[in-house]
């Protein structure tokens, strides 16, 4: 299954109701032309109010910029932001966008360095108590000095806060390890302050798992690294704040393969101050319950509403079978004190197709890269998912909704097409609940025209629908599976390590955006 990136570093017709009318005794006949030239249909109903699909294009002095969607997240005055990587002359960088309630750009920016070959990229975003943004991620040079060399190749862990209306505050970048660090998710505290996760690269070029507690001015309060183990490595890619004032990190740790790694759910809880409480870990089984050559990943986590957590991802059986073995998306149910409860897949049976050149077999399936609780208990996940075509399976965005036990209830593929009908668009990155009960979704869709990727953005009602939008569409069938994880013990090894802040002279330059509204 194509990934998205590297872990480290929804149609239907809408009903028109209304009270029938008495027809007159006396009507007068219809006239010849009448019958012969009826009225045209009505035209379709618009979408419900606070639905839209539309896709955002960025340019930097005429030329336009492919972006890489990471995460969009609604605002207090109900719009949204969405935070993308692109790549500029002077090297990588991040591209926030402000919109309103029905798609309507409000404000836009980039944000990079002023130094040929740095970059800056953003990849987690979250508005902010102040209604200013927080941005995260990592920067190689930058202008950050000894902290992070200049053509050393060295990443350091990156944070931006912004005012309200996207003006950049402050910018810092950590060393967070001895051959580099990124941030893949940031979050706000209910201190004023942020908690970080991602992944550290130690003197031998191990990667760990780390955490990084910050205050509201970027100061770090505390850093927690877990892991590697020798050559087994580790990595964070989503973090909650719990009610008793912890933490809750999920990710992979993995151990190298001839084939790059086998990788297995990893979830940590820490108290306030960054003591490990726990680890957990998932790993696939062979028929007789031991571990084998599948994989799991966690992208997403989520608080809740008994106390738990819920975590969605990717699940791959590694078995020999037809089409390389029943794969799809994961979501796990874990109590407060990490133990499992349930585990439900979402996988499709095996499609042959013709390429051409031969007849071609896969297993059908699904990639989960966010989840979400809803008022009713149950679940949304969104990530990508695989299309029948006569001649190939291209991945499209996909988001489905599943009943508080994690069994599905509908699911549905948006993308735009070109004329030859092959879908544009690839996957939803993130998803995310809209004040209307409804979801909006980011993701990433092909500007055919300009050959250049943009942000793709569909905002549904509660049942994943824009209106009669011909862009959803039927999501290839999956059924609810039980994948049969079993639970195994990490025990990686934590380190408390001491990292300080330095500031990054990035820098925000002024873009163009374009808009093509397709609902």
């Amino acid at each position: 299954m194509k990934w998205r990136r590297s872990a480290v570093a929804v149609t239907t017709l809408a009903c028109i109701t209304g009270a029938m009318l008495a027809v007159p005794a006396a009507v007068a006949a219809p006239t010849p032309a009448s019958k012969h030239h009826p009225p045209p249909p009505p035209p379709p109903p618009p979408p419900p109010t606070g639905t839209f699909v539309t896709a955002f294009g960025a340019s930097l002095n005429g030329s336009q910029l492919n972006l890489t969607p990471e995460q969009v997240q609604p605002t207090s005055d109900g719009g949204y932001i969405a935070l993308a990587g692109t790549e500029t002359q002077t090297g990588g960088a991040a591209w926030l966008v402000k919109f309103s309630a029905t798609g309507i750009p409000q404000w836009q920016e980039g944000v990079g360095c002023s130094v040929a070959s740095d970059s800056a990229s953003g990849v987690s975003a979250q508005q902010t108590a102040d209604g200013g943004y927080v941005v995260a991620g990592g920067t190689v040079g930058c202008g950050s000095g000894s902290t992070c060399p200049p053509n050393s190749g060295l990443q350091c862990a990156l944070v931006e806060k912004f005012d309200p209306a996207g003006k950049l505050m402050w910018a810092d970048v950590y060393n967070a390890g001895p051959l580099g660090s990124a941030i893949n998710q940031i979050r706000q505290t209910a201190d004023g302050g942020y908690v970080a996760v991602g992944s550290t690269v130690d003197a031998q070029q191990n990667v760990g798992a780390m955490i990084l507690k910050l205050d509201g001015d970027g100061n770090v309060q505390w850093q927690d690294d877990v892991g590697p183990a020798g050559a087994d490595g580790a990595y964070f890619n989503a973090v909650e704040q719990t009610a008793g004032g912890g933490y809750v990190a999920t990710g992979d740790d993995y151990t190298p393969t001839a084939g790059g790694a086998q990788t297995q759910v990893l979830l940590a809880s820490f108290d306030a101050n960054g003591g490990v409480r726990w680890q957990r870990g998932m790993a696939t089984t062979s028929v007789n319950g031991a571990p084998n050559s599948g994989s799991t990943d966690a992208s997403s986590i989520v608080s809740t509403s008994d106390g738990g957590f819920a975590i969605a991802g990717i699940w791959n059986s590694g078995s020999l079978s037809s089409g390389g073995g029943p794969r799809g998306a994961l979501l796990l149910k874990f109590d407060a004190g990490g133990n499992l409860q349930w585990q439900q897949a979402y996988s499709g049976s095996v499609y042959c197709f013709d390429n051409g050149i031969s007849e071609t077999c896969t297993n059908i399936g699904a990639v989960a890269y966010s989840v979400l609780q809803t008022s009713d208990g149950g679940y949304v996940l969104a990530g990508d998912g695989d299309l029948e075509l006569l001649d190939e399976t291209p991945l499209v965005p996909w988001q489905a909704k599943t009943d508080s036990s994690g069994n599905l209830s509908w699911q549905h593929f948006y993308y735009q097409a070109a004329s030859t009908g092959r879908p544009l668009s690839e996957y939803f990155a993130t998803s995310a609940v809209e004040p209307a009960n409804g979801f909006v979704n980011a993701g990433l869709t092909e500007n055919y025209t300009a050959q250049r990727d943009e942000v793709y953005v569909a905002s549904t009602d509660s049942s994943g629908l824009v209106g009669s939008c011909s862009d959803v569409q039927s999501a290839t069938p999956l059924e609810t599976v039980n994948p049969g994880l079993i639970a195994v013990a990490p025990a990686l090894p934590v380190q408390v390590v001491g990292t300080s802040a330095a500031s990054s002279p990035v820098t925000t330059f002024a873009t163009t955006i374009s808009t093509q509204k397709d609902c």
